[in-house]
């Protein structure tokens, strides 16, 4: 009985090892819902975190899921980062949510599709302090249907990953 125990707890402890060491360092991350599943022209939508380690490396990607009812192939954004300092940046980002033949690059089954993006790789915040996003669909609609959330991760970047 108790060599059956130990056997147990031994698995047991070698699992959560292993499912723990297999997550993502996420530092930050941020999914927002937008109501009746439409972004409208003037909704922004707002991240902040803080960076205390300027020597860190991070990859950041933007998180959406569209459901069937998004009509473009591409789906457009601005994005403004306001550093601790005041300073700003504005990126414009386009991110491909179906291929040409109208199939999405989405995972998922039904009408949700879940996407992934990697917008920035291995990035270090320059300045120690408060950085605040905020993202606006760039469509030229005043309403963009289908999208479902938005979101930003900030994963830790891990160096070993890098193929040689």
């Amino acid at each position: 009985m108790c060599k059956k125990t130990l056997f147990l707890l031994l698995i047991s402890l070698l699992s959560l090892f292993l499912a723990n060491s297999c997550q993502k360092k996420v530092f930050y991350e941020k999914i927002d819902p937008l109501p009746d599943e439409v972004w409208h022209i003037d909704s922004l939508l707002h991240y902040d975190f803080t960076i205390e380690d300027t020597l860190a490396c991070f990859n950041m990607y933007i998180n959406i899921r569209n459901s069937v009812d998004f009509e473009t192939q591409n789906f457009y954004i601005f994005m403004t980062t306001t550093f601790p300092n005041g300073d700003t940046a504005v990126d414009t980002l386009g991110c491909f949510i179906s291929d040409i033949y109208g199939k999405w690059t989405g995972k998922g089954l039904g009408r949700v599709k879940e996407n992934r993006f990697l917008f920035k790789s291995n990035i270090r915040f320059p300045q120690k302090g408060n950085y605040h996003i905020d993202v606006q669909q760039a469509m030229r609609a005043d309403k963009v249907k289908g999208i479902v959330n938005f979101g930003i991760s900030l994963n830790y970047f891990d160096k070993d990953k890098i193929a040689k």
